[in-house]
């Protein structure tokens, strides 16, 4: 999919039921990335969920379940991005040559701090961003968790 000439990727936000979130570090720092979150193009046909999910399993190893989109776009160089936030399953799969390694990170601030490494200034701007609605969506309580009688729209 694309709109104004640039396409679409899709990924993810992992973030763990203590707080930790996941980051990748590209093999070679790719395009001035030294950390960053998992995303990519979709493949025949594929939903953008069904892309985010394969993208953040390829590129961080980490199996993963969306618990929402993060609201807006986010403009990347080549690309115009749209994130999820996920939550591992605690399953693994194989994580492929994109990636050099990946880390847990114990606060928001530690991975502002790593996010905050990467020279390309158009993609530490928009990760930034990124950790920041994930960030705020993971602190709203879960659907899930909607009382006797509640709806979507009373909240």
């Amino acid at each position: 999919m694309t709109t104004g000439g640039r396409p679409f990727a899709y990924g993810g936000v992992i973030i763990d039921t203590s707080g930790r979130i996941l980051l990748r570090e590209p093999t070679n720092h790719y395009d001035g990335y030294v950390w960053t979150f998992s995303k990519g193009r979709p493949e025949g046909g594929e939903s953008e969920e069904q892309t985010a999910l394969r993208e953040t399993c390829e590129e961080t190893g980490v199996v993963t379940t969306i618990l929402a989109r993060l609201p807006g776009i986010f403009p990347g160089g080549t690309t115009r991005n749209v994130y999820f936030l996920m939550r591992p399953t605690g399953e693994i799969c194989e994580r492929g040559p994109e990636t050099a390694s990946v880390h847990w990170t114990a606060t928001p601030e530690e991975a502002r701090r790593m996010l905050g490494q990467t020279t390309n200034p158009t993609g530490r701007t928009r990760d930034l961003a990124v950790l920041d609605a994930a960030l705020a969506l993971n602190k709203r309580p879960p659907v899930a968790d909607l009382g006797p009688g509640e709806d979507h729209a009373s909240r």
